[in-house]
This record gives C-alpha cells, structure tokens and sequence, in this order.
C-alpha cells in the first residue's frame, strides 16, 4: 500500500490510460465481445501493476502479462494488450540490467505465441506472433539503451566530481604551500636579524657597554616587525569577517626599507631598482620581495659576506631579480640547496618564472629569478 501512495503521479496516469484504453479498444466488438462487470475486474487489475512498475519492474511485468492474457481470453483487446506490454517492457530494460534484459526477451517468446493462438481465429501464425515479438524486444532495447546512456552519464558526471574535488584538494594544497612559505620568510628573516643583532650587541657590550643601545634598539625594531608580519599572515588564514590583514603584502615599494635593516646587521647593500610600470602582477611584486628577502636572509645566515648586490628591473616582460654577494659560505655549510633555496624556486614557479642560485663565475653566491612581468591576457 505504501507503494502505491508513494507513486509518481506519471505512472498512477499511465495506469488509468492502460485501464481506459483495456475498456475502449475495439477488439471487444471482435466475436460479439461486450463490456461487463468481469472486464472491468481483469481491466483494473491488469492496470494497477503499473502505478510500481518503477520500484517493482519485474513483479510489473509478471502481474500485467498475466492480466493480459485473461483479457485477451476474455474480451481481446489486442492493440491495448500490445501497447501496455511495451510500456512494462521498457521500464524493465531501463531499470534492469542487461542480463535480466535478455532473459525477459527469451521468456517473452512463449507468452507472444500463447497470446496470439487466444485471439485469432486461425491459431498460431508465425507473421503474426513474430511481428508483435519485434514490437515487444524494440520496447525492451530501447530501454536497455536508454539506461546504458544513463549510466554512461552518471560514471562521467562522477568523474567529472572525482576531478573537482581533486583540483580543490590541489588548490588546498599549493594554498598551504604559499601560507607554509609566507611564515617562513618572515620568521626566518626576522629571527636572522635579530640573532644577528643581539650578536653584535653581546660584542658591544662587552667592549663598548655604552654604544650597544642602537643595536639593541633594532632588534626591538626588527620584532615587532616580525610580529606584525607573523599576524598579518596568519589572518589570511583566519581572517575575521569583515577585517583587513594588520598591513598589505609587500611589494617592490617595500625592498628600500627590507635593504635598510639589513644594513643595519652590518652588511653593506646595493640596491638597483630600476623604474617598473605599476600594472605588474601583484604576485610577481611580491614574489620577487621575497626572494630577495630569502636571498638576503641566506646571506646573514650562511656568508661571511661584507657587500651585497640586489637589482631589481623589467626586461623583455618579466621581471628580473638578481642578488649577489663577495661572501663565502660557512665552513660547516656546503650551501647545498635546503627549504629556503627550495621555496624559492617553488615561489617562481608557481607565479609561472623560474629561480636559480649558485656561485657566481666572479665569485660570492648569485641568485637569479625571472618572473612575470605583465599581466595574462584573456
């Protein structure tokens, strides 16, 4: 009974169709065929099957051939009886498999032939039995096609889905990338500074106790630069609604002021920025602001480097970025590539350039990065 509650309306109306037109097909003028009470019985009950032919297809089928053949005994509604067949049919090839589909197509032999020796008045005739066989298997393919399309569908839109979720766990990922590498340029760089500078301010204070206090004055300077950087990265992560990060991310405007403090550990530099256009890339800007601050921080961490070049200019489109020093690396550092160097080239490539370091054919340590320099064109 749930079932039949539950029913599409689409298939309570097909089983009122099949009902009236049991009821009105002309076959009941065949042989003196009349209504009565006992057509009416066979004609509903052979219809109402179809209100579950799509949760019960099978059950269907079985309960509306049977109902079918006492009709066509009784009153022969021949082209009704074909007809409501196929439409049982169909929803059996389109709900079933395609093993079910076939077997049905072999039993429906036998119930064409019986059908037919019950209503015409000369027996079993092949013509007929094998045209109304024909009409009944192109029922049940069409079905079976109909539901291999559907599933076709289905499998891509599922791969399609499969391929989404892909890309946004990709996405995720190279996101935790860039925030892993926007947390490390900022402490690592800070933290060298500020080591570098509580360095030179023990020295001081041990030789000198009253010149200390500008060198400890930079390194109060240098944390809570570092802090405020640490916040502002972290908001990207978890912003709140409605809030701006604590400052923007840095661009080529900013390199003048990261130059100066690392000047104030000692180390002379050189900065050559060359004029560039103010449509570039913001993330090329800011890439090659931190390259040049890893490139810098390696050169405090690693080198004993007294001097240091940083060129900054727009060459043919992209944005170049150079940084080179006089030092020589660290005894205990062979200046093998580690998660600086690594995030570096990672960075470029990421924005679409490349980034390369190694000794310099002059000597000191170079870096070198190319970047884009204009914005993509749709």
């Amino acid at each position: 009974m749930r079932a039949l509650r539950e029913a599409p309306e689409i298939d309570v109306t097909w089983a009122l169709v099949a009902f009236v037109s049991l009821l009105a097909d002309p076959g009941l003028g065949w042989d003196g065929g009349h209504l009565d009470a006992a057509a009416v019985v066979l004609a509903a009950a052979t219809s109402l099957p179809l209100v579950v032919r799509r949760r019960y297809p099978l059950g269907a089928l079985v309960a509306v051939t049977g109902g079918l053949l006492a009709c066509l005994a009784v009153f022969h509604p021949n082209i009704a009886a074909v007809g409501i067949i196929m439409v049982v049919l169909y929803t059996v090839g389109l709900q079933g498999r395609r093993l079910r589909t076939l077997l049905v197509a072999a039993a429906m032999a036998p119930v064409v032939a019986a059908a037919v020796v019950i209503t015409s008045k000369e027996g079993f005739t092949a013509g007929t039995t094998l045209a109304r066989l024909a009409l009944l298997l192109a029922a049940l393919a069409a079905g079976d096609a109909l539901r291999g399309r559907l599933a076709l569908a289905q499998a891509r839109a599922e791969e399609t889905e499969r391929q989404h979720e892909a890309a946004a766990v990709h996405r995720f990922d190279e996101e935790r990338l860039r925030l892993a590498h926007e947390l490390h340029d900022t402490i690592a760089h800070s933290l060298v500074g500020i080591n570098t500078q509580a360095a030179a301010a023990v020295h001081l204070q041990r030789k000198r106790p009253n010149e200390s206090l500008d060198a400890l004055e930079e390194i109060v300077r240098s944390s809570a630069d570092a802090l405020a950087e640490l916040r502002s990265t972290l908001k990207i992560v978890r912003p709140s609604t409605g809030e701006a990060p604590l400052r923007p991310a840095q661009t080529l405007d900013d390199l003048p002021e990261l130059v100066d403090g690392v000047r104030g550990t000692g180390v002379d530099i050189d900065l050559q920025l060359e004029p560039v256009p103010q449509d570039i890339p913001a993330a090329s800007a800011h890439g090659a602001y931190r390259i040049v601050q890893e490139s810098l921080t390696n050169i405090l961490r690693h080198s004993d480097a007294e001097r240091a070049t940083v060129r900054v200019a727009l060459v043919d489109d992209h944005l170049a970025v150079e940084v080179l020093d006089d030092g020589h690396a660290a005894p205990s550092d062979s200046r093998a590539p580690g998660q600086g160097l690594q995030g570096m080239t990672e960075r470029a490539s990421a924005l679409g350039g490349h980034c390369e370091a190694g000794v310099a054919p002059e000597g000191g340590w170079r870096v070198r990065a190319s970047l884009p320099g204009r914005m993509a064109r749709p």
